[in-house]
């Protein structure tokens, strides 16, 4: 297995802006089976339509369901920088929390495989996109402008 990624946040990490960065609350990395708040780890992957990669992987002490808000900050100052984080549940603060980081909580249900997550993402980013990855892509070309250099390296007619 690679050397995975040890670092603050996932925003340090270098990935390619054309691929998903995606977290997943997971206890063994193989099923998302976490609630956000309380969850021991996150497995963060950076996906295209044909490959994904494990970046790094996280783990946070047990805590209690006490409502407090705190306990929220570590793992959200570790999850800045993701697209996407896939969690069995999630409360309203920290809803409110990754959004603002632009992370966009995706809940489910049942403990999916993440590898089956990462399948269906892999057809979503080939095919046709829903409207929030519609927005994330979005979201990300407006952060860097490798697109202009791309418009630079074609020939123009005129």
């Amino acid at each position: 297995m690679n050397q995975l990624a040890d670092v603050n946040s996932v925003a340090e990490l270098e990935v390619d802006g054309n691929k998903l960065i995606v977290a997943f609350a997971s206890s063994d990395g193989e099923i998302v089976n976490q609630h956000f708040g309380s969850s021991l780890g996150f497995h963060v992957y950076g996906i295209d339509g044909s490959t994904a990669s494990l970046l790094a992987v996280k783990s946070f002490g047990k805590e209690k369901r006490d409502g407090n808000e705190d306990k929220l900050k570590p793992k959200l100052a570790w999850l800045t920088g993701c697209d996407m984080v896939y969690c069995g549940s999630v409360g309203g603060t920290a809803t409110n929390e990754l959004i603002k980081l632009g992370a966009h909580p995706v809940i489910v249900k049942g403990g999916p495989d993440i590898d089956e997550i990462i399948t269906e993402l892999q057809k979503e980013i080939t095919g046709t996109m829903s409207p929030l990855l519609e927005r994330i892509f979005k979201q990300k070309t407006g952060k860097d402008n490798s697109r202009f250099e791309e418009m630079a390296d074609e020939e123009w007619d005129e």
